[in-house]
């Protein structure tokens, strides 16, 4: 059975993007399977110059989206900001492909397979003087078996539980820390020389780099997340679970009083595939030269593999480690 998702967009509600080229309407799709465990989003709008003055064309796209040769139903979440999903948990090895049509357009499609899993892995921990009388906390991951068709990522995910009256709050966020190759002297880190570039994912950022780069097959990387151990702490064992106090304050800065809080880390892997890693390169040229480039949409200079049309259809494999702990870091060495 072939499912076939057909829905009407009105296309005046959509803000233009400018393509830099002529006033032909075209269709973008921004999609990168396996960013979920659970499904697969996809952002499908029509892509025209703001410059085009003409009556455009009603934008009703028709999706298929297969895995591994069987269509997968899409349904809609927004029409008017163009997202889409299909129910699919993503496996390494999945071979997807996705086409759009909706007259007046031409009809684009792509396809990706979904990356094998982040390689073998070492992780240890030492701390590095960094001022009079403070640390900073470092993580060496030692990676091998790198497949240098793929790229690679890291990202710190850091968790703290404020332990307010009302009840204990968890904040989560995700970020890329500082990264420095490995060195045996670790007062003169030097900053990566793979050529590791930070790239965002769904608003946050990692740092990624070429396998192809690495041709032993093997790295190492410092990766510092923003923690501190002081003099007067154990700094080995205050930087797995961070316990301390801050002052609460409402939201008109008022203080509320002293809260307790617990803070942990862990590492998030990134596998990407050739795709991923050209169009999120791409991209982020282009936010880091806002105002001089075109930000919305690539342009002629940059990456796309939709055929036909403009984004990305690149698949990604994530994982994570555990929670790391004193037991973690004794045991992952």
């Amino acid at each position: 059975m072939i499912f076939v998702v057909v829905l009407s967009v009105v296309s005046s509600c959509i803000a233009p993007f400018d393509t830099g080229h002529d006033d032909t309407p075209v269709i973008y799709i921004e999609s990168f399977p396996g960013a979920s465990p659970y499904h697969v989003d996809m952002k499908i709008l029509p892509a025209y110059s703001k410059s085009n003055s003409a009556q455009l064309p009603e934008f009703i796209p028709e999706i298929l989206f297969c895995v591994n040769g069987k269509a997968v139903p899409v349904e809609c979440v927004d029409s008017h900001e163009g997202r889409y999903r299909a129910y699919h948990s993503s496996q390494p090895g999945d071979c997807m492909t996705i086409s759009v049509t909706s007259e007046g357009f031409n009809g684009v499609c792509a396809e990706t397979t979904i990356p094998e899993l982040f390689p073998e892995r070492k992780i240890d921990y030492r701390k590095v003087q960094s001022g009079v009388d403070s640390y900073d906390n470092v993580l060496y991951v030692t990676i091998s078996d790198i497949n240098p068709e793929y790229s690679y990522g890291l990202q710190i995910c850091n968790e703290t539980v404020y332990d307010y009256p009302t009840g204990p709050e968890s904040h989560v966020y995700n970020y890329s820390g500082s990264l420095y190759p490995m060195s045996d002297d670790l007062d003169e880190m030097e900053p990566i020389s793979l050529e590791a570039v930070e790239i965002e994912l769904s608003g946050q950022y990692m740092w990624a780099w070429e396998g192809s780069l690495i041709k032993e097959r093997e790295a190492s990387f410092a990766i510092v997340p923003q923690t501190y151990g002081y003099i007067d702490l154990q700094s080995y064992d205050s930087f797995f679970v961070q316990e301390g106090k801050t002052m609460m304050y409402d939201d008109y800065g008022n203080e509320l009083g002293v809260v307790k809080y617990i803070s942990c880390n862990k590492l998030i892997m990134f596998t990407m595939s050739e795709e991923f890693y050209k169009y999120k390169v791409a991209y982020q040229f282009q936010a880091d030269y806002d105002g001089f480039l075109s930000f919305v949409a690539p342009t002629n200079y940059c990456y796309s593999n939709i055929e036909n049309g403009y984004g990305a259809f690149a698949g990604i494999s994530i994982v994570e480690t555990d929670w790391i702990t004193k037991e973690f870091i004794e045991n992952n060495r």
